[in-house]
């Protein structure tokens, strides 16, 4: 679920919120046998060598200054109760984003390796975030509140309890606990990751189990259901790495949600319905599907890069609709666009995908952990094309071209500049994320349990 819009406002957040489930067809696992040789080239998303030489000081730079981003963008008060909460969006200073904290704290790790970041400020960060997340931040059977008041941790109006953010901040908590080697860290990590009840959260029917996308104590419902091949694929592993889950029910949890098969430019992959980039990326930031495939031998890592080409020629072929196409950008997914909040797409989708022309340029960073040869090549063509899409924290949210003029975001959001630090470091040679999160004993135990193997 992608963070968008205010949850101050009147309107419900979930209003604005990634929940409609398109109906895709029931393919189940089995159908994905085709993709274990899709784009047959193994993909390694850190291969120094992968990424061009001219890209490589500009997707340096981006990375330091997401980092940067993230530490100046968080609650730095430790007076406070919502100390390391980190805001969903540099222009909402009453709104912090529990999924943007997530993926804060394994930048900061990477900050430490590179040197932006002091280790000593870091681990202090992490703790109190942490310390946050456990004793003030809501949670409902470990799912904990998405959007929350960042002075006091306490939920802003009309948030939701989410399964998905909830994944993101103990994916970038285990990482923080691998890394740094804290004590303190890992213990609460560790109690975080066991407070998470999953199976409260499961939807059963007559053929399948899934898992929920949220709680709402607004309706006193759950909303929506992840029945769909989407950014929770990482979720699974948390599951099934929880030791009151049956390691039956975590399979069946796992072979649930469709996976239909679609095709673009000569480029077939296990599609999401909305054809949005994000939700191919999500997973990969944190765990090295590159170097396994899962029990029904399905390559995640070749099927994101097939994905990602899929959307490099879509907007290639719809460059006379899109100014911004025509210079040869592309990077359709979630973001703002010059009339609000849009989900962009791309085929293969469930339907004729919505686009407006905007391009995310977190999402050409996150395609570099699959595509880092193209992806390197585009945004060196935005930086030249937009100068004005880069400030002191790098790149803007999104870009466009509206009535023949430039476009730029005004703001940048957390969860963008995360992925962008974790896949541009990635990208550099860092496999610093990927070999703590896997090695996490939590980590570890799903991957076993979902029958993960080397490749």
């Amino acid at each position: 679920m992608r963070s968008r819009g205010t949850a101050a406002s009147d309107t419900p957040v979930l209003s604005r919120r990634r929940f409609v489930v398109l109906g895709v067809g029931a393919l189940g696992v089995a159908a994905t046998a085709a993709i274990t040789s899709a784009d047959s080239r193994r993909v390694d998303g850190g291969a120094p060598g992968d990424l061009d030489a001219e890209a490589r000081p500009l997707v340096s730079q981006e990375v330091d200054k997401s980092i940067r981003w993230l530490w100046d963008f968080a609650n730095r008060d430790a007076a406070t109760t919502g100390f390391g909460l980190v805001r969903d969006r540099d222009d909402s200073a009453w709104v912090a984003s529990t999924a943007a904290t997530g993926f804060a704290l394994a930048a900061y790790c990477i900050g430490v390796d590179r040197g932006v970041l002091d280790r000593r400020a870091v681990v202090k960060r992490v703790r109190g975030a942490l310390r946050t997340i456990e004793q003030t931040v809501p949670h409902r059977s470990g799912a904990v509140m998405h959007f929350v008041v960042p002075t006091s941790g306490l939920a802003a109006r009309n948030s939701e309890y989410s399964t998905i953010d909830t994944a993101l901040l103990l994916n970038g908590a285990v990482v923080a606990a691998a890394y740094l080697a804290d004590p303190e860290i890992t213990e609460r990590t560790d109690r975080l990751l066991r407070r998470a009840d999953w199976l409260a959260y499961q939807r059963i029917t007559t053929d399948a189990r899934y898992l929920r996308m949220a709680w709402s104590d607004r309706t006193r419902a759950y909303v929506g259901t992840w029945n769909m091949s989407a950014e929770q694929l990482v979720l699974y592993l948390l599951v099934a790495g929880h030791p009151d889950v049956p390691p039956e029910i975590a399979r069946a949890l796992y072979a649930g949600f469709r996976r239909p098969i679609g095709e673009y430019g000569g480029h077939r992959c296990v599609y999401e319905p909305g054809g949005t980039l994000f939700t191919y990326q999500y997973p990969h930031a944190f765990f090295p599907y590159h170097r396994y495939c899962d029990g029904d031998g399905v390559d995640w890592a070749a099927n994101a890069r097939s994905a990602t080409l899929a959307n490099r020629a879509w907007c290639a072929d719809n460059a006379d609709q899109h100014p911004a196409f025509a210079s040869g950008l592309w990077g359709s997914s979630a973001s703002d666009g010059p009339f609000g909040y849009t989900v962009n797409g791309a085929s293969p989708s469930a339907a004729t995908p919505r686009n407006d022309g905007t391009i995310a340029p977190y999402s050409l960073m996150g395609a570099l952990m699959t595509t880092p040869a193209e992806a390197g090549e585009a945004l060196l063509r935005l930086r030249r094309s937009f100068p004005d899409a880069w400030g002191p924290y790098g790149f803007a949210d999104a870009v466009n071209v509206v009535d023949g003029r430039p476009w730029v975001a005004a703001s940048r959001l957390g969860i963008d500049k995360g992925l962008s630090a974790i896949a541009g470091a990635a990208a550099l040679g860092s496999t610093l994320v990927h070999d703590s999160f896997a090695a996490h004993p939590w980590i570890a135990r799903g991957r076993d349990v979902l029958g993960y193997r080397l490749v």
